[in-house]
């Protein structure tokens, strides 16, 4: 058994200061359970090269989890900002392993049909828009 935590990418759109504090609580949970984290709310700093910390941190992440919120999905699907540019660099990744299930949809404040951004429309999601249902799971002790 590997002693080297699992690193985890964090993809979403800056959509609201409450959905990136959602996104904060999240990743701190994960960090919780010993999942190691890249977050842009803590890895960046001024004068940072973003594209390079994307390119980078999904590069080497075991898992992406791509927070699917109506913003995410219309920016993924236009290519446009930060968004665009992590869908770029995914897509890519995906046409190289069609079958690789690195990347997982996660549905937050999203009621669109379809959820999740074209290229992920066939990956099998977790559906965190319902707050309780995401409070228990938060409060799980053993999840």
């Amino acid at each position: 058994m590997s002693s080297i935590p699992p690193k985890v990418f964090v993809s979403y759109s800056h959509d609201t200061e409450p959905h990136k504090d959602w996104v904060l609580a999240l990743a701190t949970r994960l960090v919780a359970n010993g999942v190691d984290v890249v977050l842009d709310q803590w890895d960046l700093t001024f004068g940072c090269d973003l594209p390079r910390f994307m390119e980078s941190g999904l590069t080497a992440a075991h898992r992406v989890l791509a927070v699917c919120t109506e913003p995410y999905v219309t920016k993924a699907n236009a290519g446009r900002g930060g968004v665009g540019y992590e869908k770029m660099i995914l897509t890519a990744q995906v046409m190289q392993d069609i079958s690789s299930d690195r990347i997982i949809p996660i549905i937050r404040n999203n009621v669109s049909a379809p959820p999740v951004p074209t290229f992920l429309s066939s990956r099998v999601f977790v559906d965190f828009s319902d707050d309780l249902a995401y409070s228990l799971w938060q409060n799980c002790p053993s999840c």
